[in-house]
């Protein structure tokens, strides 16, 4: 039995003269199914209850362009519900509709978590037609999409989420019409017979297809590197059929990625039509481990053919580049493109990912330009009296094979005691965008004679070669890779941390060069644990651990000096334990309560470095808070000379970790524009041009330098200048000092270096920016604006469309509104900021490492940066940079200062 919605259809068309594509009729189809499938009163999965005036008013909107096909519309849609009253009851209940056009697969699956497109409610043409009652534009799916793991994160890789929604919508199957028209005879027959005399043929209804896919990915182990691509595509689309197999397609195909259920591959080519199913297979080849196999090409080529008369297109997808293909099996196999014109075979860029879509849509696509192979220069990188087995030559070859960002990764690669390839992908995000690895690097790292697989997705690195490139990496660098790898363990891996054994040791090495005090704690009790419980598996790979950090923990001697007796315990060697403890009996216990004790009397260093926590927040443009996130930072505090009978508590300058990275410093031009167009003045394009900026790590200050602060310092011997011991208009200790200018501002850095022993300066501009934005790149580090309960300035007025707020009128106590996420405070209002640099009108020439920008700029004159308690919010911005108070030697009750530090400090 035939819908009556898409005889309704065919008649407004065929006899009624609408001018109407099939594709009109599956939008409302598909909007039914989407949008009022949980309407009580429609079986839509079956079939539609047509007096619903929701249904009416939808296919009027779509299909209705005049007021007189209106009228025709409202006769058709009456006569219809009159001639089948009973369909809505009968069916409904009883036997679902199926279309006579369907021949292949469901037209539309009910769970179907894709978008739809909008509907054009007013259509074009005559006069536009007002609807009866507001209509909604469609929604998204009734089921959201499967939620993708941080783990499996898109901008890994060249395609990401978005654009695999985007082309899903290119290719979700679209119904096509068949070009043929077949008479009806027993319909024409019957119709004559009706009116007792032939007038006309009456034709069959036009027959209807669907283009279906069908996906096969390789989950061999050179695929591993890319098989959270997989997954993300499997994903996202969701409803298409994906079937694995291991490095060939044979005559069983695994239903599963990590399963041992399969399929005959036979059964799961006839379920679908060659007519109207296109093929994607994804696999490298063989080009990720630069191999050639004869066997491999002869029966890939065999089930190419094969899929070739059972597919109207075949589509191979190779993570690796076209010039990675040469010399690989996957140079031949793309070469069979030119004996089987339905194959081909495309790189995963974005230039060639179009080119893919639009062949799975059955088009032509523009030709492809393949690297020139004569332009590959393949040579023997190997002499043959070298030792193919030792550290240096492996590590030679991988050096000499790969371009330069390929081996600054693998250093970094190095760096973690174990790798998978998300967390790799996640280092080389964190390289410098400029000279960042190509996204495959992470396989030619993975694949290579440096790192051997332990599990299905966690390799190693060589420890021989591990130690070789560790060497490479200053210790700067090192701390860094530190920072990034707790991040990732915090962000990504989250609590599940606790539970592996794997992500706990990643963790302890993060410690170890961030804060080994802590490191050392926490591997003490576990140790003393292990010991206890005579976990003997447990102390191996604890032994293990301890040596592979024991670089990072060098001011550690003793316990590494017990990691070896610990070491001859787990191995049973008991003898060796008594000898290094000098212990004469044998017994185990005493011998185990000994080993205890050693661990427990290992006392940590204090190396001041902390952990801080605290919370931030983020705004929108109302000022209302839309998200608090935690802070986790570290830091060091640099004692002052006693002053006073002064609280202990502001005898010291908190100076935070600033890690090293890069920004965007400055405003873009288009942002200046609407800055000077609403507030006038040319004052904002001293802004621009905005240029990315790599900054190291460096201290500074938590808060502003207080007037408590001040005191210890200008107390002691002058160096060049004398300075007031009070100047501040507003008075209080844990006020920030103000009527400062530049020239007693560095004064007190020259001071403040004499009596720590360390150097202490005011901060270059770009680091300023950076440590102020802590990663935003919005007006304020809260957001798209800032309110009087996050920051002391005129809050009377406003920067967006946040409320107004309270006017101060002076200085408040440092540290009372919420931290960035760098741990600072007080980067927005309160008092304007002396920076270093010299004076310059623009960042034409700046310097791109966050260095301090003297050459040919204005000596008379300083940056001061962050706006104060007296100015309106859009001078608080992050990018603001003010010259109307910079004069060196001018001071006001709203400028003061903060300091900073390098990180290679001496202590």
């Amino acid at each position: 039995m035939t819908s009556p919605l898409l005889d309704l259809f065919y008649q407004l068309r065929d006899e009624e003269g609408f001018l109407l594509s099939i594709e009109q009729y599956y939008r409302v189809e598909n909007y039914l199914i989407q949008k009022l499938a949980n309407d009580s009163d429609i079986a839509i999965q079956e079939n539609p209850n047509l007096e619903n005036p929701k249904i009416k008013l939808l296919c009027q909107a779509l299909w209705v362009k005049s007021p007189k096909e209106k009228e025709k519309f409202d006769q058709a849609w009456t006569e219809m519900l009159q001639f089948q009253p009973e369909i809505n009851i009968e069916i409904a209940q009883k036997t679902p509709i199926h279309h006579p056009e369907e021949s292949i697969s469901k037209i539309i699956n009910p769970m179907d978590d894709r978008e739809s497109p909008s509907l054009e409610i007013t259509p074009p043409g005559d006069t536009p037609i007002a609807p009866e009652t507001s209509f909604p534009q469609i929604a998204t799916a009734i089921e959201k999409r499967k939620k993708i793991t941080s783990l499996d994160n898109p901008d890994y890789y060249p395609i990401g989420i978005a654009k695999l929604q985007e082309s899903w919508q290119q290719l979700r199957p679209l119904p096509l019409e068949s070009p043929r028209q077949t008479w009806d005879l027993k319909a024409t027959v019957m119709a004559t017979a009706k009116r007792g005399f032939f007038d006309q043929i009456i034709y069959q209804k036009k027959q209807l297809y669907r283009r279906e896919i069908i996906i096969f990915i390789d989950c061999s182990d050179s695929m591993i590197p890319f098989a959270g691509f997989g997954r993300i595509m499997k994903q996202t689309w969701a409803n298409v059929p994906h079937f694995y197999f291991d490095n060939l397609i044979r005559d069983e195909v695994l239903q599963q990625e990590n399963g041992w259920e399969s399929q005959s591959l036979t059964k799961v080519l006839s379920n679908y039509s060659p007519e109207v199913t296109s093929c994607l297979i994804l696999s490298d080849a063989g080009a990720a481990r630069k191999r050639y196999v004869e066997e491999r090409l002869s029966a890939t080529e065999t089930f190419i053919r094969r899929f070739s008369r059972r597919f109207s297109r075949v589509a191979w997808l190779n993570p690796l580049p076209y010039h990675r293909w040469y010399g690989t099996t996957a140079w031949d196999i793309a070469d069979l493109a030119e004996d089987i014109p339905n194959f081909s075979m495309f790189e995963l860029t974005t230039e060639d990912w179009e080119n893919l879509i639009t062949w799975l849509k059955e088009e032509a696509i523009p030709p492809r330009h393949l690297f020139n192979p004569n332009q590959f220069q393949q040579g023997d990188n190997w002499d043959e009296d070298e030792d193919f087995f030792s550290a240096e030559s492996r590590l030679r070859l991988f050096e000499k094979e790969n371009e330069p960002n390929t081996r600054e990764l693998a250093k970094r690669a190095a760096f973690p005691l174990s790798l998978s390839p998300n967390l790799l992908y996640y280092l080389r995000q964190h390289q410098d965008k400029n000279n960042q690895a190509p996204w495959y690097a992470i396989a030619d790292i993975l694949l290579s004679s440096l790192v051997r697989k332990i599990d299905r997705e966690l390799y190693e690195m060589s420890p021989d070669v591990r130690k070789l490139l560790l060497e490479k990496l200053t210790p700067e660098e090192l701390k860094s890779l530190a920072y990034q790898l707790q991040t990732y363990i915090q962000e990504e891996i989250g609590d599940y941390c606790s539970k592996s054994v794997y992500w706990q040791n990643q963790q302890w090495l993060a410690l170890a060069y961030l804060k080994p005090s802590q490191a050392v704690n926490e591997i003490k009790q576990v140790l003393a644990e292990a010991i206890k419980n005579n976990n003997r598996v447990r102390l191996v790979r604890l032994t293990a651990l301890l040596e592979n950090i024991s670089a990072a923990l060098a001011d550690y001697e003793p316990l590494l000096l017990l990691n070896k007796t610990i070491a001859a315990y787990s191995r049973g060697d008991l003898n060796h334990v008594g000898n290094v403890l000098q212990l004469s009996s044998e017994d185990e216990g005493t011998r185990q309560k000994r080993l205890i004790d050693e661990v427990a009397a290992i006392v940590p260093y204090d190396e001041n470095l902390f952990l801080f926590t605290a919370e931030t927040v983020l705004v929108n443009k109302t000022g209302q808070v839309i998200e608090r996130k935690p802070v986790k930072a570290y830091f060091y505090d640099e004692n002052l000379p006693e002053v006073g009978n002064r609280k202990k508590a502001q005898n010291y300058i908190r100076m935070m970790y600033i890690p090293q990275g890069e920004f965007w410093m400055g405003t873009e031009d288009k942002e200046i524009e609407r800055l000077v167009k609403k507030y006038g003045g040319d004052g904002f394009k001293k802004e621009g041009p905005q240029h990315l900026v790599k900054v190291p790590a460096f201290y500074m200050s938590q808060t502003p330098i207080t007037q408590a602060q001040w005191q210890a310092i200008a107390a002691t011997a002058k160096i060049d200048i004398n300075l007031k011991t009070n100047p501040s208009r507003f008075k209080g200790d844990e006020l920030p000092v103000e009527r400062v200018n530049w020239y007693e501002a560095t004064e007190f850095c020259k001071r403040l270096s004499r009596e720590t022993k360390r150097e202490y300066r005011l901060p270059s501009e770009a680091e300023w920016e950076y440590a102020c934005r802590a990663g935003t790149t919005t007006a304020f580090h809260f957001g798209e604006t800032i309110t009087a309960d996050l920051a002391n300035y005129r809050g009377t007025k406003t920067y967006a469309d946040e409320p107004t707020g309270e006017y101060r009128q002076q200085t408040t106590p440092v540290g009372q509104f919420p931290p960035n996420a760098f741990g600072l405070y007080d980067m927005h209002g309160n008092v304007w900021e002396w920076c270093a640099d010299t004076w310059h009108g623009n960042y034409y020439g700046a310097p791109r490492d966050g260095s301090v920008w003297i050459e040919n700029g204005n000596n008379n004159y300083s940056p001061l940066r962050g706006g104060s308690w007296f100015n309106f919010p859009r001078l608080c911005r992050s990018a603001y940079r003010d010259y109307y108070y910079s004069r060196r030697d001018y001071y006001c009750d709203f400028i003061g200062f903060r300091v900073v530090c390098g990180a290679g400090r001496t202590l």
